[in-house]
């Protein structure tokens, strides 16, 4: 059975954030990452009509079934607006429908990462939305309107965010989440500034890259030298360190007291957002068991047409049954524990997946444990 761990309340309180998006880079081990995202990636000759043809076909895998219903690709646009100032990618235009280009807006930065897993390598530095009917899309049912005081309580609550396009934003997804907690809260980053009775503590840097109450702790908790990461369950990458990177950094530096992983849920969408929670209602002694078998499994669960019932098959031999999951995700503190963590990476300018902090210091994805070891060496202790 499942059962949700002690969470301490008294430690945080609400923050308004806010991160700017940005890509962090694709870096595969061999081909691992490639197989995780279907092995689609093999021929790179194509031109650029096959390479968008190949975005749409794979649209829904690429970005999960809820960004693929409200999103298409238009067109991959060469040397226009990239952000990389040496030209390698190139610009996807992306059809969005308007009700949802808000925020589809605050997920760029994940959707430029998995389009470039996709392919295997970097495809596109930067994304341009368009507005526009999504064909084939089906209207969403009217959502229910919320009343004018859960209206003016959450814009209180949004009030410490200075932007006001995104404190806007905030609002009007905090009334949403008011309504219908459970089925719009993960929808977007930019929902978790607003979760129900908790927000970040103003912690100062120094705080947030030292363990916190209830993190995730691999190794000795006195190791010399500490490495916290920030993950998503859907992120290919993530998958590839946990499979192709973990071990061998477990045996010679964790397993010898030299090192302690802090795991850190960052989830960039609806269904990370569902595996982050099944994990916080699992044993803590079975946590890092649990997410192990999420990443190894992730192909088999992301590529289904249930993401949701077949990560919970995944799950089945850490225990986990279909009415475990379903309680789990009906639980407030299994989502306010994932919730707070993204709030700490956003205060910490997470943008992407993952991202290490080694030894205090923001190294993105060093991309191989050869990487990290010749970084440990370089700051360790």
């Amino acid at each position: 059975m499942l059962a949700v761990v002690p969470y301490h309340w008294a430690y945080y309180k609400e923050q308004g954030l806010k991160g700017s998006m940005r890509e962090n880079g694709f870096r595969a081990i061999g081909g691992l990452a490639q197989r995780l995202t279907s092995g689609i990636a093999q021929n790179r000759t194509g031109g650029k009509g096959a390479s968008i043809a190949r975005l749409r076909a794979g649209w829904s895998a690429i970005v999960g079934p809820d960004l693929a219903r409200t999103t298409r690709p238009d067109a991959l646009l060469a040397g226009r607006g990239a952000r990389s100032s040496t030209g390698g990618g190139k610009l996807l235009r992306l059809r969005v429908s308007g009700v949802a280009a808000l925020e589809v807006q605050h997920q760029t930065g994940q959707i430029v990462e998995r389009v470039n897993a996709y392919f295997g390598h970097r495809m596109i530095d930067d994304i341009r939305l368009v507005q526009g009917a999504i064909a084939g899309s089906t209207a969403p049912p009217p959502a229910p309107k919320p009343d004018p005081k859960t209206v003016t309580e959450v814009a209180a609550r949004a009030a410490a965010v200075k932007d006001p396009e995104l404190r806007a934003a905030l609002t009007r997804l905090g009334a949403r989440v008011a309504l219908t907690r459970r089925g719009v809260l993960a929808a977007t980053l930019g929902a978790l500034f607003v979760a129900d009775d908790l927000g970040a503590q103003e912690l100062s840097r120094d705080k947030l890259l030292a363990p916190l109450p209830d993190d995730h702790i691999l190794g000795k908790a006195d190791a010399p030298n500490t490495l916290i990461s920030y993950y998503s369950f859907t992120c290919p990458h993530c998958a590839t360190f946990y499979i192709g990177v973990l071990p061998t950094l477990r045996k010679e530096w964790i397993d010898t007291g030299r090192l302690r992983l802090i795991h850190r849920h960052f989830p960039s969408d609806v269904v990370a957002t569902r595996a982050a929670q099944l994990t916080e209602c699992v044993p803590r002694d079975r946590f890092f068991a649990t997410a192990d078998a999420l990443f190894r499994g992730q192909f088999e669960w992301l590529t289904g047409s249930d993401p949701e019932a077949d990560m919970i098959k995944v799950l089945a031999a850490q225990g986990v049954t279909p009415a475990d999951a379903q309680a789990c995700f009906a639980n407030d503190r299994a989502l306010d524990k994932v919730v707070f963590d993204v709030q700490t990476g956003q205060a910490l300018r997470v943008t992407s997946t993952p991202t290490l902090f080694i030894n205090e210091e923001n190294y993105l994805n060093p991309g191989s444990s050869d990487a990290i070891a010749a970084i440990l060496r370089q700051v360790g202790r």
